[in-house]
């Protein structure tokens, strides 16, 4: 199934429905971020563990999909493979990212304290900031193509 077929069979804008779990994400560590003054070392290390889960379920598999199937498509269609080459550089800078997140988080539950509380939420801010740039990126620049294949001759 190309993306074109995806489209074309009503199922909708694709960046609604492909990113639609990523802006859960994206909240959720934003409502962390955002409430994280109020929350005890260990509610925020409960968060900071269901975050991980989420980026290594979620997150990881539609980085991959998108790799393997929707840049490919996007640069057919662009005609050019530098279509997507920011795009896949990106996707290294978010699982460079995930994988500090994840060694540093083994460290940081070992010894929690106030400044290492700190240093989760900075982590996560990052996190949330390269992921949200991307799928704005993505939404604005790539996605669009996708769109341009479907207009109906009149």
């Amino acid at each position: 199934m190309t993306a074109h077929d995806v489209i074309a069979e009503g199922e909708g804008r694709f960046e609604a429905h492909e990113h639609r779990d990523v802006a859960l994400g994206l909240a959720r560590i934003a409502d962390t971020i955002e409430h994280s003054g109020d929350l005890s070392s260990d509610q925020l290390w409960a968060r900071l563990h269901a975050t991980l889960g989420w980026l290594q379920r979620d997150l990881h598999p539609h980085l991959a999909w998108e790799d393997r199937w929707l840049y490919p498509e996007l640069d057919g269609l662009a005609g050019t493979p530098w279509a997507t080459k920011s795009a896949r550089f990106e996707h290294r800078q978010i699982e460079t990212l995930i994988a500090a997140l994840e060694v540093d988080s083994a460290r940081w539950l070992a010894h929690a304290t106030p400044r290492r509380d700190t240093e989760v939420i900075a982590h996560l801010s990052a996190i949330r900031a390269v992921i949200a740039a991307h799928v704005e990126r993505e939404e604005r620049l790539l996605l669009p193509l996708l769109d341009e294949t479907v207009s109906v001759p009149g």
